[in-house]
């Protein structure tokens, strides 16, 4: 081998080495400061991919309170994500040189110092532990600041998340060179930069309240305060060391000897004893701050869900580095002790559906006393008979639909349902004396369990007191049902699985937006009001009793066999309703729920929800075993099975034309021929084709038989919505009744709305409307326009005022 050769081998192993070492270094750092780095891409999939979380950015912008407590939270969740990493570094840095230190025995103390002073000892070098704290403070920055850059509120300027990834990419090595640049300037010019950094603190301070103090403030005066909380942190964590090292301890009194204790016990130098005074100043204050948000519901919706996610974050990702410190300094992996406690632990139930004991004796057993539905459809139709006589062509019967999504879902279903109602409540004649049931899944339930709750309600006051449905609907839907569900998830749920904590002290996530929607139904300013935290035995249809509200469908699924499921009014027979389970059967005789529970039933879609369980006591004589005391069930999103809620309706309406059919009474017989079935169909989600695209190989082979779970989870509510189609189409041909339609009010605009308006010129994309628990006013102002514009409502109503 030549000379040449020779040297060109070496130089290559010698530059693999160095990447290798890079490399290795670099995965350890990420290992070690993995809670930190865990909680940045969680923010970036939050606020940079979710539309849920750009347009809680964009409600933020619209709630000065909430501006107040942001800068709060940022600076926070920065502050501990810092200097919590940064006493990680310190503990392994202190453990690498006690192990060199063991390794060189007896050595002189002059061989020992060289040694420590030689990186190539370290498992990770002490410059790779200095600078990996300042990255993520900065990550947490840039994270935030390239988020305000998507937000819809920006409309055409707003940047992509791919675009923002390359923008944070760049951003980090500036603020990596920016870090050293002020690092050296300031160990020489000292009193310069404690100048410049107390200007640019003041200047921050100033900025700050001038965007808090004016509600009409762009977005991007937003980001360039933020832009200044850079730069002061960037002065702030250089000085940090100058500043401190001259700075004379206090005295050490109880407190601060214990304080000294557990430095010393982190390794945490002396030198750095009144920053550790302030990281624990601060990480109880903001501990205070969340456990209040999760002990009250006020003080969750002061704070907004955009705080409070960064608020949440702090608490948790400080907790993790925490257990990494307790990990470094006793050389064990204690995350995954906590995990397999946890795992064994973790087999108490937390997540119970929500109930109540009946108020007295008397009332145990009372769902077992509602009617069936052929006793339900006889009823309802001899109420209305004389109109039904007179009616001089066919009698109009609604079966509403609403599908899942939240609180769009439930804004956007009670406003067309409120909408109706008020339009046509002047007349004799309202919209709700035609309604005939109300089928809602997941936030499409909520709005639908809004709309009969305000016609329960209505029932109890004076026909003189003016009421407006759809004001009552908007001033209750509207409220933030988030941020106190999250405060419960980002925390107690977890910690549960640990600290076994029953849901009768402190209530789960779902037990939290249950809750949170009752006192937002009490929160409403209106005569009207709806009644969620109203017993639901309060509003069943019984047997041999008068009984004028629809029929309320709740759809959920049991979660152990996907099978349907229904909170309902009435009482479902197996045979007819094709085996759907009725969720108040399986309730134990001594339990009742609320209409908020039953609402959110179909609405536990993870991870904001988990599935609910509730016991079913079995009598001795259907056990199969002496010792199968109960059926255990597990209730999740109804969207799982069918999300809109078609199928039970299309049961419904079959149960009622068989009955019309096998019937003797010819008076029945001849107004169920008058009738004019119509399917409601309330949807909030674009409308159109979903596009098949390629899949690649790898993909193809892991991920599979996720994906197609995923598409048949639409899939299977197409199916049903079509299959109802069909059943119209063949009920309009030949059928008992009069006649049957399908009739859709789409939230997204429909593909004809869409070529109208492509023949007019206009060719911009129709921005998403956001499902979440909560909406930003942004949003919400475009839903009520496009109530207002919606054509096939309009229509709707056109039709139904003489």
């Amino acid at each position: 081998m030549s000379i040449v050769d020779s040297k060109f081998v070496r130089t290559t192993w010698y530059l693999c080495t160095i990447v290798l070492l890079f490399v290795s270094r670099l995965l350890k750092s990420i290992w070690l400061f993995f809670p930190g780095i865990l909680f940045l891409v969680l923010a970036m999939w939050c606020f940079w991919s979710l539309n849920q979380g750009k347009d809680i950015i964009v409600s933020f912008t619209e709630n000065n309170q909430a501006k107040t407590f942001f800068f709060i939270a940022i600076a926070f969740w920065i502050y501990v994500t810092w200097y919590s990493a940064r006493v990680v570094a310190y503990l392994k840095k202190s453990k690498q040189e006690d192990r060199i230190i063991k390794i060189m025995g007896n050595c002189p103390p002059e061989e020992a110092a060289r040694k420590l002073a030689n990186t190539q000892y370290f498992e990770l070098p002490p410059g790779w532990l200095s600078i990996f704290p300042h990255i993520l403070g900065y990550a947490c920055l840039l994270v935030i600041e390239l988020a305000v850059l998507q937000s819809p509120v920006r409309g055409a300027d707003a940047i992509t998340s791919s675009k923002a990834t390359w923008f944070f990419v760049l951003g980090m090595i500036i603020s990596w060179g920016l870090d050293g640049i002020v690092r050296d300037f300031s160990a020489k010019q000292l009193r310069v930069s404690r100048i410049l950094f107390y200007a640019v603190l003041a200047i921050f301070l100033l900025s700050a309240f001038l965007v808090i103090s004016n509600p009409k403030g762009s977005i991007l005066s937003l980001l360039w305060v933020l832009l200044l909380l850079h730069a002061v942190f960037l002065l702030y964590i250089n000085l940090r060391k100058k500043i401190v090292r001259n700075t004379t301890p206090a005295k050490p009194f109880i407190i601060t000897r214990a304080m000294y204790t557990m430095m010393d016990f982190l390794r945490i130098p002396r030198t750095e004893t009144g920053y550790f005074r302030w990281f624990n100043i601060v990480a109880i204050g903001g501990l205070i701050v969340y456990i209040m948000t999760i002990r009250s519901i006020e003080v969750s919706w002061q704070l907004g869900p955009f705080p409070l996610v960064l608020l949440a974050f702090a608490v948790l990702l400080g907790f993790g580095n925490i257990i990494t410190a307790l990990s470094v300094k006793l050389n064990i992996n204690l995350h995954f002790i906590i995990f397999i406690v946890a795992f064994l632990l973790g087999s108490k139930e937390t997540h119970y559906v929500r109930t109540k004991r009946f108020d007295t004796p008397a009332r145990h057993g009372i769902y077992n006393q509602r009617q069936d539905i052929q006793t339900y459809a006889r009823n309802w139709i001899t109420d209305r008979g004389p109109a039904i006589d007179s009616a001089k062509g066919s009698y109009p019967v609604y079966y509403v639909l609403a599908n899942g999504g939240a609180s769009r879902s439930g804004y956007w279903t009670a406003s067309v349902l409120g909408q109706l109602e008020d339009a046509t409540a002047h007349t004799n004649d309202p919209f709700s004396r035609h309604v005939f049931c109300l089928s809602g899944t997941s936030g499409g339930g909520v709005g639908v369990a809004t709309f009969f709750s305000l016609l329960y309600q209505r029932n109890k006051m004076s026909k003189d007191v003016d009421v407006s449905y759809l004001r009552s609907a908007r001033l209750f839907l509207k409220q933030d049902f988030l941020t106190h569900t999250l405060a419960h998830m980002l925390g107690p749920d977890y910690f549960k699985y640990i600290f076994h904590v029953n849901n009768d002290d402190l209530s789960d996530r779902a037990g939290a937006l249950e809750e949170t929607i009752e006192a937002g139904a009490r929160k409403v300013n209106d005569t009207l009001k709806a009644a969620m935290d109203e017993p639901f035995s309060n509003m069943i249809a019984l047997r041999n009793q008068p009984y004028n509200l629809p029929i309320l469908c709740i759809n959920t699924t049991r979660m152990q066999d996907g099978n349907p499921a229904v909170v309902t009014n009435i009482r479902l027979n197996k045979e007819i309703f094709n085996n759907r389970e009725d969720v108040l059967d399986v309730l134990n005789d001594t339990l009742d729920m609320r209409l908020s529970t039953a609402s959110i039933l179909g609405a536990r879609f993870p991870y904001i929800s988990p599935a609910g369980r509730v016991d079913q006591w079995l009598p001795e004589r259907v056990r199969v075993k002496k010792s199968d005391s109960m059926l255990i069930h597990y209730f999740v999103d109804g969207g799982y099975f069918d999300n809109s809620g078609a199928g039970v309706v299309q049961e419904m309406m079959r149960a009622m034309l068989i009955q019309a059919d096998t019937s003797t009474d010819q008076v029945f017989k001849r107004r169920v021929a008058k009738l004019h079935l119509v399917v409601l169909h309330i949807t909030n989600s674009p409308v159109g084709v979903a596009p098949l695209g390629s899949v690649g190989p790898l993909k193809n082979d892991l991920s599979s038989p996720i994906l197609t779970v995923l598409g048949a989870y639409d899939m299977q509510t197409t199916v049903n919505d079509k299959r109802l189609i069909n059943f119209l189409k063949d009920i309009d041909r030949d059928s008992s009744c009069n006649s049957a339609e399908y009739y859709p009010v789409h939230l997204y605009k429909d593909p004809t709305e869409k070529q109208e308006e492509r023949k007019r010129g206009d060719t911009l994309k129709e921005i998403p409307y956001a499902m979440n628990w909560f909406i930003s006013d942004t949003t919400l102002k475009r839903m009520d326009n496009r109530l207002l514009k919606q054509p096939k409502l309009q229509a709707l109503i056109k039709r139904m005022i003489p």
